[in-house]
């Protein structure tokens, strides 16, 4: 990975703060519901697999997307578990303490299963 691009970085910010924007703007005009939906489309995922497709050509490419998607799929499984538990921790303790819970959980539990899953 310490060879990915800058044009790489800009799209990730790019396309990852366009996808935030739009979700909070959603949320405000449609409602909370509809702008969660928009706030899990996988917009840093495609900035990722464009990026990639810019650094890397051929079998590379192919291998280097299997790898991605492979934690992507660790990372959603994560956030869709932390989100479940965050709602609780939110209603309980507030959404400074429910802020820090859902990081910290979805870290532990994006580590945890990729270390079940690939050691």
């Amino acid at each position: 990975m310490s060879d990915i691009s800058l044009i790489g970085v800009i799209l990730r910010f790019v396309i990852g703060g366009l996808a935030v924007l739009l979700a909070s703007y959603l949320a405000g005009k449609i409602g909370g519901k509809f702008g969660g939906i928009i706030a899990t489309m996988p917009a840093v995922y495609l900035a990722a697999v464009v990026a990639l497709a810019i650094d890397h050509h051929g079998e590379e490419l192919v291998q280097m997307s299997i790898h991605m998607s492979t934690g992507a799929i660790v990372g959603i499984v994560a956030c869709i578990l932390s989100v479940f538990l965050s709602v609780y921790v939110i209603r309980k303790w507030g959404h400074h303490v429910g802020l820090i819970f859902t990081i910290a959980s979805w870290l532990v539990l994006a580590t945890l299963i990729f270390m079940v899953t690939h050691l």
